[in-house]
């Protein structure tokens, strides 16, 4: 079997993108990468509207300027999109009971105008590699062929007809001439990195990489204060029973599943957790992540344990993760209950603080001291 490289993973990435933000592609096989002729009958046959994606081209666009094997030559990929449509009905006007016929011909208009307003809307392509980690940023660029061209590509096409397409280029691809190397971590901004495989030599790995991802170290709250602010992490336990602590983590498989945190604070004090959670939506065709308010199942407080010998409330310590300070949470029932696939839910703690105000001792003010945040995301089958 042969491995993934830098031009299928950016195939695959203009995919996701289609498939994550047409609602009528609602399965990943509705969308082919290979020769029209090769697809043509499965895409006709099949009762939903297909898109196809056909590298007909790619172009060296230079090499390493020093000449060096370890850095990668970068290429221009030119893809042709092809619809195909089938023949529906909807509703003749809003609300109406009487319907229309929808032509393959129209669907196929509609499709390529979908295809068209994502990538106008969209023109920078993240591309990770199997891992997640993000490796390539490319620019997709429309590319406006002539009608020999056109007919050129088509004529390669057997003896199939000449469906409604559209041309783009995408620029430009990394391919890296060596062994992969360690990646950088994920950025948080996609368009602040173009290629995430830099060789470096010995003891310099890490040599000019920005965690925006940080790793998590020793916290330790100020208790002695009344308004102390609460410190939370997800604990994951792989299969081989070690511990790993996370402030960001992708959620993979069962999504009912109980989610350990470790919460700092403390001892006997009580903490709120509550959840915000963003869906990825399109409205009136802008796609855009759309904010859902959600709690925490009933109860929401949690009472951070007492201190023992061995047991420091106050502290998350990733050489020392104590039994008492792990609470059991559930993502929220808004995340499996959307209809929409990519999330991200974001989990923080709440210290209620209550004091006698200052001006008037006959009242009590009540502010709400929130901790640092845990993000959680995903993207659902």
């Amino acid at each position: 079997m042969l491995p993934p490289s830098a031009l299928s993973t950016a195939a695959y990435s203009l995919r996701k993108l289609f498939l994550q933000n047409i609602d009528e592609l609602s399965d990943i096989n509705c969308i082919r990468i290979g020769h029209p002729a090769d697809n043509i009958k499965d895409l006709d046959e099949a009762e939903e509207n297909c898109l196809n994606l056909f590298f007909y081209n790619v172009n060296y666009d230079g090499y390493p300027a020093d000449g060096s094997n370890d850095d990668p030559f970068y290429v221009r990929l030119h893809c042709l999109i092809t619809a195909f449509g089938y023949k529906s009905k909807e509703p003749e006007s809003p609300g109406s009971t009487s319907e229309r016929d929808v032509s393959k011909g129209e669907n196929e208009l509609r499709l390529i105008g979908e295809v068209m307003r994502i990538l106008h809307q969209q023109p920078l392509l993240p591309v990770a590699d199997s891992a997640g980690n993000e490796v390539a940023v490319l620019q997709v660029i429309p590319h406006t062929m002539s009608l020999d061209n056109l007919n050129h590509i088509w004529s390669t096409q057997t003896d199939i007809s000449y469906r409604l397409s559209v041309a783009y280029e995408m620029a430009l691809a990394p391919v890296p001439q060596a062994v992969a190397v360690q990646r950088s971590p994920l950025v948080g901004d996609s368009r602040m990195v173009s290629w995430g495989a830099m060789s470096r030599g010995p003891g310099h790995e890490q040599d000019g990489l920005i965690r925006l991802q940080p790793p998590v170290e020793y916290v330790e709250v100020d208790t002695d204060v009344s308004g102390w602010m609460p410190h939370i992490c997800y604990l994951e336990t792989p299969a081989d029973s070690s511990r790993k602590l996370h402030y960001v983590f992708k959620l993979e498989g069962d999504l009912s599943a109980a989610l350990d945190i470790l919460i700092a604070g403390k001892a006997g004090g009580q903490v709120k957790l509550l959840w915000s959670v963003w869906h990825k939506k399109t409205d009136n065709g802008i796609v855009a992540w759309k904010e859902d308010i959600a709690d925490l199942e009933s109860p929401t407080e949690k009472t951070i344990s007492n201190a023992t010998d061995v047991f420091s409330p106050g502290t998350i310590d990733p050489d020392n993760i104590h039994n008492n300070s792990i609470f059991h949470v559930r993502l929220p029932v808004e995340i499996n209950a959307s209809d929409t696939k990519t999330w991200q839910a974001l989990l923080h703690a709440v210290h209620e603080w209550v004091y006698v105000d200052p001006f008037d001792s006959s009242r009590t003010i009540t502010t709400f001291i929130k901790s640092n945040t845990v993000m959680f995301y995903g993207v659902k089958p």
